[in-house]
């Protein structure tokens, strides 16, 4: 059985040729012979679904979320944790988080501290931890824009996302000068990454309109909101 856990291994980087028989033969002999608790069975239970998110079957992955939780390892495994992640992101925001937290220790042991990848699932994790953990929000934020910065420079779009989520992390924690700075940061970055009329620089308007008309500045929210709901309705 050693083996079918190398190929798995091996697939999980490129699973092309299907390959779900001989994982499914694995984890369906190893519950008749060790039972379904034995650690064997687990870990074939976590290479059948790791396997499958890889291929972004994660409805069919789903029953095997546990065991991967428990035991997975090594980048592919922590692409696939992360590409499961986001897809779950809007239905099952505490799935994604679990998701994100295992694709995240995955990434922080075996990559560089300053690596884009390792940034992205910081910055994902971030995202979801705002409403209700904005202190560790930020931290994760802050992490990932200064990689962002490092690695792909200070105008690129990622670098404006995290100055974003940094923004709302920091107003959540009643930062109001740091929020704002960032929050007009991100809107400088997104319009030239992205273009003055994309959905993302509605976002960004919206955003820095919100935390003004929250400090009354209303009067200097007006036309960034007017600005964004030209945007949404197409007629900027």
């Amino acid at each position: 059985m050693a083996g079918l856990a190398l190929i798995a291994g091996l697939l999980l980087a490129q699973p092309v040729t299907d390959f779900e028989p001989l994982y499914r033969q694995a984890l369906e002999q190893r519950e008749r012979t060790l039972g379904s608790q034995h650690p064997k069975t687990r870990e074939s239970a976590r290479d059948l679904g790791l396997y499958l998110a890889a291929r972004g079957e994660y409805r069919r992955a789903a029953p095997y979320l546990e065991p991967v939780l428990a035991a997975a390892e090594g980048l592919p495994a922590a692409t696939a944790l992360h590409n499961w992640a986001v897809e779950l992101e809007q239905t099952a925001p505490e799935t994604a988080a679990r998701l994100y937290r295992k694709a995240l220790a995955i990434r922080q042991r075996l990559l560089p501290a300053g690596d884009v990848e390792l940034a992205t699932t910081r910055l994902n994790l971030a995202g979801l931890l705002l409403p209700d953990n904005a202190r560790e929000a930020a931290k994760l934020a802050f992490a990932a824009l200064g990689a962002f910065e490092k690695k792909l420079g200070p105008a690129d779009a990622h670098t404006g996302a995290a100055c974003g989520t940094l923004g709302a992390a920091l107003a959540t924690q009643g930062d109001v000068a740091g929020a704002e700075r960032m929050f007009r940061r991100a809107l400088l970055v997104t319009e030239k990454a992205h273009g003055p009329r994309s959905p993302e620089t509605a976002n960004a308007l919206e955003n820095l309109a919100d935390l003004l008309e929250q400090t009354g500045r209303a009067s200097a929210a007006t036309p960034l909101r007017r600005r964004a709901q030209a945007i949404r309705a197409g007629t900027l």
